[in-house]
């Protein structure tokens, strides 16, 4: 036990519990914090212009290292600005501590505010120190927390006296806590005799597949069943892109993903929502006669929408290898030969799937930009295989996808949430957290906008990463589900949209100027691999304007 001030001890603890970096943007309440930090050598201070930008780094942080990364923020204006990105780290269960200061406690009369209660919405765990004898308890469960399955966001407010206040402390931090149940044997039986008896089984894996270490057993129960493989809430390679039985990740809002469930009979649905949509659909999206099996170390998830057949809390990792063993076991030789056949389906479908990109992605848009899909293909071909990629490309992340067809865990993040503004930061985190592979960010231009402080902070910091933009000068993805909005409902498309287009050009390659970094506009597809491979060899931030196609 150790008698030191409570700034101290926060330190110390993070420190204790292995904080590389604290992403942060300071303010007047973390004043006491900040006048010692120089003392932590240990801990390296990202400084960021604008929360958001902190957030997502420590989003391509967690991702690409399965650390829980630390965000330092100030007070009530400040952590607001960073509370959008997190409510997006709940839905996803990205593990993250973060931290502000707050008014003295004693200050109740004059007035201050309830941080603990404004976070506690977006957070797992949000409390608040008002005693320097809490520090080292509340950080270690603060971590203990974030990083348990259903792993996710923290929050710990400080107030101003437990900076400054002394106690006797003991320093712990925090261990793992191994929560990786196995599933019932007799429900894996059930589910082996649902997948046998089915003439149209259908998988889909979400994020916990990878989180638990499930995507070679994924594989396994697809080929052992026959079944079609989906993502839904996939944002990592829970699934191989390449493999033959993969069909590509499913948007419930529209009519070929719609499809797909409703003519499967049994649905495996493994660590993914089910269904997860902004928009609301009458009925079920199960068929009336089909069979839902859910899969989640998250309670909360099963049941949540979709009325469940067979719902079982498991590690999806371990719950995907028991159920690939017993397939692998139990078939007979008639059900082998269904599954054959219905993996030469789903193979020719596959083929199918990935010819037609192809065919999209050489259609020249003559006196125009380029189109999404060229450029997006052209920027797969140009990156080196051990190129590590953040999506948030809005509405040409499907296209960029299915152009990288990620099948190598570490090499493709996708943004998790319906929040935009994520990609500036998070592929600042991916090269902090990666730092031998190129990190590449394809970032939409209004999702670029959101965050563009984070060039600052890439040169300041001398962060390699390449921001990508798509720059088609609109809210694109507004105009799409606008378009849903309309089919949806029963209305007729609209001729026009408002308040969706960016007259006033935006022009990153100027603004990457302004903050001395490289800064290149593209408008030709057959330019793009010498500029994505200079900003790469140059070993510098660089950020590539891509001028492309913003119709529907």
């Amino acid at each position: 036990m150790v008698h030191i001030a409570g700034k101290h001890a926060l330190l110390k603890m993070f420190e204790a519990e292995g904080v590389k970096y604290m992403f942060g943007n300071p303010g007047t309440s973390e004043a006491p914090m900040m006048a010692v930090m120089n003392q932590y050598p240990s801990i390296e201070y990202v400084l960021v212009l604008q929360e958001g930008v902190a957030v997502g780094l420590a989003e391509g942080y967690a991702r690409s290292t399965g650390k829980v990364p630390l965000v330092s923020l100030h007070i009530d204006n400040g952590m607001s600005n960073g509370l959008s990105l997190m409510i997006d780290q709940l839905y996803g269960g990205t593990p993250m501590v973060m931290t502000a200061g707050n008014k003295d406690i004693r200050k109740i009369a004059p007035g201050r505010s309830d941080l603990a209660d404004m976070a506690r919405p977006y957070a797992k765990w949000s409390t608040e120190i008002t005693h320097a004898e809490q520090v080292p308890s509340v950080i270690r469960r603060a971590f203990q927390e974030a990083r348990t399955a259903p792993t996710g966001p923290t929050f710990v407010a400080m107030s101003a006296n437990a900076f400054d206040d002394t106690a006797d402390v003991d320093l712990i931090p925090s261990s793992e806590t191994a929560i990786s149940p196995s599933a019932d044997p007799k429900l894996i039986e059930d589910i082996c005799r649902l997948i046998s008896g089915a003439q149209r089984p259908i998988l889909i894996v979400g994020d916990r597949v990878l989180d638990t270490n499930g995507t070679s057993s994924a594989v396994a129960v697809a080929e052992a069943g026959g079944m079609r493989a989906y993502g839904h809430g996939s944002t990592g390679v829970n699934f191989p892109a390449n493999h033959p039985l993969w069909q590509g990740n499913l948007n419930m809002r529209t009519v070929e993903a719609v499809s797909a469930v409703r003519s499967a009979d049994v649905v495996v649905a493994v660590g993914c929502p089910v269904f997860e949509d902004f928009f609301y659909q009458p009925g079920q999206f199960i068929g009336a006669k089909s069979k839902l099996v859910h899969i989640d170390i998250n309670a909360d998830a099963i049941g949540k929408s979709e009325p469940t057949d067979i719902g079982i809390v498991a590690s999806p990792g371990k719950a995907l290898a028991q159920l690939a063993e017993a397939l692998t076991l139990e078939l007979n030789g008639s059900d082998i030969e269904a599954v054959r056949g219905r993996s030469k389906e789903a193979a020719a479908e596959s083929k199918a799937y990935s010819e037609a990109f192809r065919k999209l992605a050489s259609v020249s848009t003559k006196g125009r930009p380029m189109s999404p899909a060229m450029m997006v293909d052209h920027l797969a071909k140009a990156l080196p295989d051990n190129s590590a990629v953040f999506n948030d490309s809005v509405s040409t992340g499907g296209l960029l996808f299915d152009a990288l067809s990620p099948s190598k865990n570490g090499t493709y993040y996708g943004c998790r949430g319906q929040a935009i503004g994520w990609g500036m930061g998070a592929v600042m985190g991916v090269k902090l957290g990666s730092p031998s592979q190129p990190a590449i960010g394809v970032i939409g231009d209004g999702s670029a906008i959101m965050t563009i402080q984070a060039l600052w902070t890439a040169v300041n910091s001398d962060i390699p990463a390449i921001f990508v933009i798509c720059n088609n000068a609109s809210y694109r993805v507004l105009k799409v589900n606008a378009n849903h909005y309309h089919r949806l409902n029963g209305f007729d498309q609209p001729d026009s949209y408002f308040a969706m287009d960016f007259p006033n050009p935006l022009d990153f390659a100027a603004q990457a100027q302004a903050y001395d970094m490289q800064g290149s506009r593209v408008e030709d597809p057959a330019d793009i691999d010498s500029v994505i491979n200079s900003a790469i060899d140059s070993g510098k931030p660089a950020v590539i304007d891509m001028i492309i196609d913003g119709s529907l």
